[in-house]
């Protein structure tokens, strides 16, 4: 009997002990990329992109008042010189029936002083009148035209004031935006519409000073609109001198090469711009981004001799959506694990997937 407790025991023990060995012995499947001078020689840049109008304009009245009318909707197409919104222009209009008035009287000043010169040069040159009293009648007319051209440039400025109490499309193109409604109050300048051209053929992405450097650089440019999936052939328009205040990137505008005729665009559709740079003299090193993790700044495993080795990397800037380029800790022959990242701990036992299991 106490020989048969004996044996389960031993079986219990070296069962336990079995076991034991399975767990330590688990090898996780793992993908690599292997680093190589040759395959940094060309990468893709992925921007995300919006397509924009060739002019936008924000409209505004050159003096302060209520909103009296929008004539149009967001949206709308305009032609040049329709009115888009007025103010309340009830006192330009007083202000120019005075003007009028002025101008009226002193066209009717003018007509009697040259009646009354013409009149006292006849008689001066009879000798039937003092040259002081033709002298008189010469000033009262240079006077009365004097005045005249005073009332007539008032009557011009309070008719273009009356005009500015609108705003008139200054080209063919569509509302963009209604930035204020009837009944505001709007100051002098301040914005009311914004106005967009009717050709729509410009793209425009935000670019790292780095990124500017490899567009000017960049052998071809496409976009592919995220609606149709179509792909675009580009070129640079205009490049920000200054960046943007607030994320200091450089706007940089692109424009279509060889669009046909029916092809037509919104403003604000969507897509990637892709620019394809050659970069023999300093390549880079582009790693996925699910290769790489964080745990007291960026890292990365190495395979090496079927051990994922936790290596400390540099990053540089994303490229092509889902890569990353690594500025230091990687060199050609490095086997960098793309796929298994998550479930791996520094010195785990690893194997290539669909491969044979590498032993120590």
């Amino acid at each position: 009997m106490k020989t048969k407790y004996i044996l389960v025991f031993l079986l219990l023990f070296i069962f336990t002990a079995c076991k034991k060995d399975i767990e330590e012995e688990v090898i996780r499947p793992v993908k690599i990329q292997e680093i190589n001078s040759s395959q940094n020689e060309n990468f893709n840049i992925d921007f995300p992109a919006q397509i924009s109008p060739t002019q936008k304009t924000i409209l505004a009245f050159k003096y302060a008042g209520k909103i009296k009318s929008i004539n149009f909707e967001s949206g709308d197409f305009v032609k040049k010189g329709q009115v888009i919104a007025t103010i309340d222009d009830s006192d330009y209009k007083v202000n120019l029936e005075a003007f009028s008035k002025k101008y009226e009287a002193a066209n009717a000043v003018v007509q009697n002083a040259e009646a009354q010169f013409y009149r006292a040069e006849k008689l001066y040159k009879g000798g039937a009148m003092p040259k002081k009293d033709y002298d008189n009648a010469l000033m009262q007319k240079n006077v009365a035209i004097s005045t005249l051209k005073e009332a007539s440039a008032g009557l011009e400025n309070a008719r273009n004031t009356l005009n500015d109490t609108k705003i008139i499309a200054p080209y063919d193109g569509y509302i963009d935006k209604k930035i204020v409604e009837v009944g505001a109050i709007v100051p002098e300048g301040g914005p009311v519409i914004s106005f967009i051209s009717n050709d729509i053929t410009d793209i425009s992405v935000n670019a790292s000073l780095k990124d500017i450097e490899y567009i000017k650089n960049a052998s071809d440019i496409n976009f592919k609109d995220n609606s149709t999936e179509k792909i675009y052939t580009l070129k640079v328009k205009s490049i920000a001198q200054n960046p943007d205040s607030i994320n200091l990137t450089y706007p940089v505008t692109f424009t279509f090469l060889n669009l046909e005729k029916d092809e037509k665009f919104l403003s604000g559709q969507t897509g990637t711009v892709t620019i394809s740079v050659k970069n023999n003299e300093n390549p880079e090193i582009l790693i996925p981004l699910n290769a790489l993790f964080e745990d007291n700044g960026s890292n990365v495993y190495l395979f090496k001799n079927g051990i994922a080795v936790k290596t400390a990397v540099e990053i540089g800037e994303l490229r092509e959506t889902n890569k990353i380029s690594i500025v230091k800790g990687l060199k050609t022959g490095d086997k960098v694990i793309v796929a298994g990242v998550s479930k791996l701990v520094d010195g785990d036992r690893v194997k290539l997937l669909g491969g044979i299991k590498w032993k120590l």
